[in-house]
């Protein structure tokens, strides 16, 4: 018994010390540094890959192993032929998902306003009194509002706020990229209030998510309406950070 005890101690001793073995072999790996390319700077949607490397946007960097995300370009050859399907941020990783091949080009000028690769552009058209006044402009950030069943079936109409902090891209044909362009190419300065309002001011095009951008969808169909919040912009700064 006692010989049978000392085997099965042995056993087990070196059954441990060889998950601890492996333990530490697997912990070394994790940590252990590698080369990746990352963006230097901020990198706008529809950069070339030639581009990229021409003006030094993305460098070699060791990095952690562990730290790696799948498909990341180990590379630079890889890049030909191919651009920025979305922007990129200083510091993120240069990944095969980052970039599309140039003959299916980056979309219009005004795709590309949209700020990241899980957002996309809905419109719809509010009237004047649920439109606050049709004084909402490209840039602007809202609450939207719906309409709520009432539980007593009452007549009375319940709102309840279903998206907060809502950018707009567009109203009408007036897009963000227009109005954060000099109010004059002459260097003179306009009243922005003396402005000409924009044409179909009531169209209004935001950038929210794909299963947002649905929810708006049916928020505003048949008779139910959506309501706009226009928020301040120190709220939209502060919201921001």
């Amino acid at each position: 018994m006692a010989a049978a005890a000392i085997v099965l101690a042995l056993v087990a001793g070196i059954g441990v010390y060889m998950y601890a073995s492996g333990a530490d072999t697997r912990a070394q790996e994790n940590a252990s540094f590698v080369d990746a390319y990352v963006a230097n700077a901020d990198i706008a949607k529809g950069t070339t890959g030639s581009e990229l490397i021409q003006a030094g946007l993305i460098t070699k960097e060791k990095v952690a192993k562990a730290s790696v995300p799948p498909g990341a370009i180990t590379n630079l050859d890889d890049l030909t032929d191919l651009q920025t399907a979305g922007p990129l941020t200083t510091k993120q990783f240069v990944t095969a998902g980052s970039f599309v091949s140039s003959k299916d080009g980056a979309g219009g000028q005004f795709s590309q306003s949209i700020a990241a690769q899980d957002l996309v552009a809905v419109t719809v058209t509010v009237d004047a009194d649920r439109g606050v006044a049709n004084q909402i402009t490209p840039g602007d950030h809202v609450d939207i509002a719906v309409p709520q069943s009432n539980p007593d079936g009452g007549s009375d109409v319940n709102y309840s706020y279903m998206l907060s902090d809502v950018k707009v891209l567009a109203v009408g044909s007036s897009t963000t990229q227009q109005a954060a362009a000099p109010a004059s190419s002459s260097g003179s300065s306009v009243d922005a209030a003396a402005a000409p309002a924009a044409q179909n001011s009531g169209v209004l095009t935001f950038e929210v998510s794909k299963d947002d951008a649905l929810r708006i969808i049916s928020a505003n169909s048949g008779s139910s309406k959506i309501y706009l919040v226009l928020l301040p912009p120190s709220t939209v700064s502060a919201a921001s950070k």
